[in-house]
């Protein structure tokens, strides 16, 4: 037996008066069990969660699937991989109308259209055409960046038809600036009660101005209003992941176990985040991973930890570690009869920012009024020369394409890695642009 994909070519919504793919992985036994009928998870950016995009990257949700399926971690799913538009298109389907957003982008704002594009048109097209299990228990939703904000607001709006959630890298913040001020604008809606669906929400550690300080904001304010972590929800930070469809391809398996899969039983653990911490200045959090023998990890938002030399610092529940004087100690956090330590240095101070000076050199053909970015935007300095002197949150780190305003890269295109762990100034260097 072996698993397929179909594809339903340019589907029409009468809703949004626009057409796209929409692709269908159906398991293994869809064709020899007829009696059968299965869950179904949904996915945004559906073009890239089978195939690959134009730098040859995926989500490979089939393999991940066909693979967990066979060894028995995972029950036999449907993953409806519904396509977005292009960007300004995108970006206008996946955002709803908050009113803390109105004005960050030059978009309207389409999310809860896109939402009843979903729910009443592909959803109950899928539920006609196919073996489905149409209840909310066996009904998923999963997507990434801006899809992750989208399936954010869905599976809250709506938690009579969508029961687990899956929410990868989310765009709950966008970052703005005036001069060197730094603004942070929240472009999701807080909602008062917390509907009865599970939640998995994750962030890399290199995805630049989308960091985890946000999400374990948003996560923070979902425990206030009553969101039992642990029970409703699980948060996992992987602190090298960057922002593309390799990293969500890379632990896309973790998701799709803890909605529709055996997590298994707790394996390993491992204890991340700062280890020189100050008497002043930036506020740092531990994040405790725990590997289970099935794949699955997740982070601890609550954990026992130990600190040898409580004088010199101490750490609380939530991970938030308090200077208390200069030293060192070391920190140890017990989980499920396993145990990690971290040594801790203790310093005067360490600054809540850094300043991160890029200069960028472009090939003579660049137009004279093109505009450069490399996870934000470069000013231009002259003739060929973009420049900028930007003050950033410490511990930040990049792993981004140099690109254009019009969305061409430099040719043979490869990401740049760095981060604002200190002050650093980089000087990078565009040879060639790739042709339109």
């Amino acid at each position: 037996m072996t698993s397929r994909i179909e594809t339903i070519s340019r589907f029409y919504s009468r809703l949004l008066q626009n057409e796209r793919d929409i692709f269908v992985y159906l398991p293994p036994s869809y064709d020899t069990d007829l009696t059968a009928s299965f869950p179904v998870l949904y996915m945004h950016d559906g073009q890239h969660v089978f195939a690959h995009d134009r730098f040859g990257q995926s989500w490979n949700v089939h393999m991940t699937v066909d693979r967990l399926i066979e060894e028995g971690r995972l029950d036999e799913i449907m993953v409806v991989a519904v396509s977005s538009l292009p960007h300004r298109e995108r970006l206008s389907e996946y955002f709803h109308d908050v009113p803390s957003a109105r004005g960050a982008f030059p978009s309207e704002w389409n999310g809860s259209l896109f939402e009843r594009f979903l729910i009443d048109e592909v959803k109950a097209h899928i539920d006609r055409t196919y073996r489905t299990l149409p209840d909310r228990q066996h009904t998923g939703m999963m997507g990434a960046s801006a899809g992750g904000l989208l399936t954010y607001h869905i599976g809250f709006r709506r938690p009579d038809v969508f029961g687990q959630i899956g929410i990868m890298s989310p765009f709950f913040f966008h970052t703005v600036w005036e001069g060197e001020h730094r603004s942070e604008i929240p472009l999701y809606e807080q909602f008062p009660d917390h509907p009865p669906i599970r939640i998995w929400v994750d962030m890399g550690g290199a995805e630049g101005l989308l960091n985890v300080s946000q999400a374990r904001r948003v996560a923070d304010e979902w425990i206030e209003a009553g969101v039992k972590w642990g029970r409703d929800f699980a948060f996992y930070f992987d602190p090298e992941a960057a922002h593309t469809p390799q990293a969500w391809s890379d632990r896309v398996h973790a998701p799709l176990l803890y909605m529709f899969g055996k997590l298994g039983t707790p394996q390993t653990l491992q204890v991340y985040g700062r280890t020189k911490i100050g008497l002043r200045g930036v506020k740092a959090r531990l994040y405790p991973n725990v590997q289970y023998d099935s794949g699955f990890v997740m982070s601890l938002l609550e954990a026992k930890y130990d600190v040898a030399y409580p004088g010199i610092a101490t750490v609380e529940a939530d991970g938030s570690m308090i200077a208390h004087h200069k030293g060192t100690t070391q920190v140890t956090v017990q989980y499920a009869g396993l145990q990690s330590t971290l040594t801790i240095h203790v310093v005067p101070e360490v600054t809540e920012t850094v300043t991160l000076d890029i200069t960028v050199e472009v090939p003579l053909d660049t137009p004279k009024d093109d505009r450069i970015y490399a996870g934000f935007e470069i000013p231009k300095a002259g003739d060929g020369l973009y420049r900028g002197s930007f003050v950033l949150p410490r511990d930040l780190k990049f792993d981004v394409p140099l690109i254009n305003q019009y969305g061409r890269f430099e040719k043979n295109a490869f990401n740049r890695r760095f981060s604002t762990e200190n002050d650093a100034s980089l000087h990078l260097k565009i040879k060639e642009w790739e042709l339109s």
